[in-house]
């Protein structure tokens, strides 16, 4: 039970899987039915298309029978039932206003009549069809019906079941307010889906017994399961409400780091920035002394290299001159 709680307060969604299991679930036991079932028929409906045989229709007039009334009878030994299915090939068009519902085949047009519409269907082409077993044929028929079913009714329940559960989450706020009670809307249609199947199951199951209820009590017994489900329901805080309301429509919208990172960071980063600064004033200064000492202008020492003496010859005096001779 706790966990039903908990996916009614902290859930996402609105619970609509559950709404779309359930009209899977629903339709596949319906046309399952429908196949199962309408095996047994088919004799009969083989026996019914060939009381209405032989038939023949060329350029979209019926040609045989000629002036023959037929009406279709379910027979089950000595007992025929007469059945909406007539041909009348002793008339082109129906008179509507004086026919009841049934299918209706004239001479040149195929009737088919309900209490609110007339769909007039006019004959085309060349058919000739004879009296046999079409028991295949049938059958073939009745399978892609039950496939049509399962996959119509997944729908109209699905569309049904999601209206009826928007209708049971506004009586919940009704109740929610006798009760002291406030939800938002998510928590509400998950309260309302989880309610109305558990009673649309419960039913279900007595309908299978031979136990039948009607509309209103359906009604009563939704309305009083809610009000036990709001009663032992805890109460949540407003940002709880709002928070489970983003992460059910938009969960894309809330950042994975929490708001205290967010705030932290700007501070550390404001706190760095000066220690950038400071650091970064001691290179400007040398830099600035860098360049003052390559603007100053220095003494070149030239080095002259002393030319080579050039060797003179001594002049002799004449004392050397008499020794030396």
């Amino acid at each position: 039970m706790q966990k039903i709680f908990n996916y009614i307060i902290k859930g996402q969604g609105l619970g609509v899987k559950f709404i779309l299991l359930a009209s899977v679930i629903i339709s596949f036991i319906f046309a399952l039915f429908i196949r199962i079932n309408g095996a047994e028929l088919v004799p009969y409906a083989n026996d019914i298309v060939n009381q209405m045989l032989p038939l023949k229709i060329e350029n979209g007039v019926v040609v045989e029978p000629h002036h023959t009334i037929r009406v279709a009878q379910l027979r089950s030994g000595d007992v025929a039932i007469p059945l909406p299915i007539v041909m009348d090939t002793t008339i082109d068009t129906l008179n509507t206003e004086h026919a009841e519902r049934g299918f209706y085949l004239t001479k040149t047009a195929f009737y088919a009549v309900n209490d609110h519409e007339v769909r007039m269907y006019q004959l085309e082409g060349d058919v000739d069809l004879r009296p046999g077993d079409y028991t295949d044929d049938i059958k073939s028929v009745l399978t892609w019906t039950a496939v049509s079913m399962f996959f119509i009714g997944i729908l109209f329940i699905f569309v049904t079941y999601f209206i009826g559960a928007i209708f049971y989450a506004l009586c919940a706020q009704i109740l929610g307010l006798i009760l002291g009670k406030k939800y938002n809307f998510d928590v509400r249609m998950r309260l309302s889906v989880i309610c109305f199947l558990a009673v649309y199951i419960f039913y279900f199951l007595l309908s299978l017994c031979g136990l039948e209820s009607g509309k209103l009590i359906f009604f009563i017994t939704t309305l009083v399961l809610q009000s036990v489900f709001i009663y032992k329901l805890p109460l949540i805080k407003e940002e709880v409400i709002t928070e489970t309301a983003k992460t059910a429509v938009w969960p894309a919208e809330i950042s994975e780091t929490p708001a205290e990172e967010k705030v932290v960071q700007p501070k550390e980063a404001s706190k760095q920035e000066p220690k950038a600064k400071a650091e970064k004033k001691p290179v400007k200064k040398e830099a600035k002394a860098s360049k003052a000492t390559s603007a100053k202008p220095t003494k070149k020492t030239t080095v002259s290299k002393k030319a080579p003496a050039k060797k003179t010859p001594a002049k002799k005096t004449p004392a050397k001159k008499k020794a030396e001779k």
